[in-house]
């Protein structure tokens, strides 16, 4: 029988576990590396808090003004863009290996590309508004 011929054998128990751990042990690393760059330890450390008096009239804002600091609110909305732009990325990543159904691949890549926009933006305005830009 040629190579091209052959039947798959079938995949063992040891093999789907050791791919179950491989994936659990991915999604830990990526949420460990959107706590740390999204500001987690600083919020550990530091305890801000929620929002910050931003003039004297009282008008309070999620959003520290300085480049220097972080309220709790802001380290957690960079947070969920940091996850959208990785989920963005996953999902681009993904429809590449779609090989049955374009359509799918199709409306992945489109969505990946929607997210990672959404991500990178969010992050970006968050910067502009803390007068980084």
């Amino acid at each position: 029988m040629s190579a091209s011929k052959k039947k798959r054998e079938p995949r063992s128990r040891g093999a789907m576990q050791l791919d179950t751990y491989r994936n659990v042990a991915a999604v830990g690393a990526m949420i460990f590396v959107i706590v740390i760059i999204g500001g987690g330890v600083y919020d550990i450390i530091n305890n801000p808090p929620a929002f910050v008096q931003t003039s004297s009239s009282g008008a309070s804002s999620a959003i520290y003004p300085y480049l220097g600091d972080q309220t709790i609110n802001e380290s957690i909305v960079s947070m969920f863009l940091y996850f959208f732009a990785f989920l963005g990325l996953y999902l681009s990543y993904k429809s590449t290996q779609v090989l049955y159904d374009r359509s799918k691949a199709n409306t992945m890549m489109l969505a990946g590309i929607g997210l990672t926009l959404v991500g990178v933006a969010g992050c970006y305005i968050v910067f502009a508004i803390k007068g980084g830009v």
